[in-house]
């Protein structure tokens, strides 16, 4: 336990279920960081080797019991992640990274991204994985990194609700706090991030929880629904689904959304005038 007591730059979250095969090319390139951080690893009852490779790498290897369904975009996820947090609520950190046990890391990710938040005054902040969009106001969960001291005044906790990810960013913002993405800053997912139907109706249910403003939902469901209208569907169905809503910020989201989506129009107007 020694070096659970060391002052940390970064401690590093990582959950996950049945990841023999990727697990030990992750973990490699967290332990080869310029900038090395202190590794928690949530194995989430998997059936094969993940916890023994993970156990080769990580500071800490934390086992739960199997469950049989996946519990990804669901509360029970949040509940996953925390018990890694709560081994990290105990060392001096400055920064929090959430992390899958599928993506890879170049060696000066945790170094360049910690670097350039204490420079701009970010709270929240992301590199992009390769292959994949983004949006400036919202870094993905994996390969996030959250300001230690602002988490602590939060609770040091995701909430346990769907929709625990966009969370964190709605509530720094609504502090007025800075949340951005770094899109120079990339890493690799071994295994190609899946859409479904059934994640894309958790999606939903997470933006009833946080209060998307419906016109925003609405044009989300449109986007999918080119592609599989089944998908279109799931999300409303989500979204109309009976859940717990974040009560302290759900004033805050709806407006934002509310913005996000005329300032959308306005750019897809200005483009078609462009033509």
């Amino acid at each position: 336990m020694e070096k659970a007591l060391l002052k940390y730059v970064c401690g590093v979250v990582i959950n996950v279920r049945d990841e023999e095969k990727y697990i030990r090319a992750s973990l490699l390139s967290l332990i080869n960081q310029t900038v090395t951080p202190f590794v928690v690893v949530v194995n989430d009852g998997s059936m094969d080797r993940t916890k023994e490779v993970a156990s080769d790498y990580a500071d800490i290897v934390i086992d739960l019991p199997r469950h049989e369904e996946s519990w990804a975009g669901r509360p029970e996820l949040a509940r996953v992640i925390n018990a890694g947090l709560s081994v990290l609520r105990n060392i001096d950190l400055d920064f929090i990274m959430f992390s899958g046990g599928e993506a890879i890391y170049s060696p000066k990710y945790i170094e360049e991204i910690t670097k350039r938040m204490r420079k701009d005054n970010v709270t929240i902040a992301s590199g992009v994985a390769e292959g994949e969009p983004s949006r400036s106001f919202s870094p993905r969960g994996c390969g996030r990194l959250v300001d230690a001291e602002w988490f602590k005044s939060i609770g040091f906790k995701y909430p346990e609700n769907y929709g625990f990810e966009a969370y964190l960013i709605y509530k720094a913002l609504s502090q007025g706090r800075k949340v951005t993405i770094y899109p120079d800053l990339r890493f690799k997912l071994q295994r190609k991030t899946q859409l479904y139907r059934g994640k894309v109706y958790l999606w939903g249910k997470g933006m009833r929880a946080l209060n998307y403003n419906f016109l925003y939902v609405l044009g989300r469901a449109l986007i999918f629904s080119l592609k599989s209208p089944s998908n279109g569907f799931a999300l409303l169905r989500g979204y109309f689904s009976i859940v717990e809503k974040y009560r302290d910020i759900e004033g805050f989201v709806s407006v934002f959304q509310r913005k996000q989506f005329l300032s959308r129009i306005r750019e897809v107007l200005k483009n078609d005038m462009l033509l």
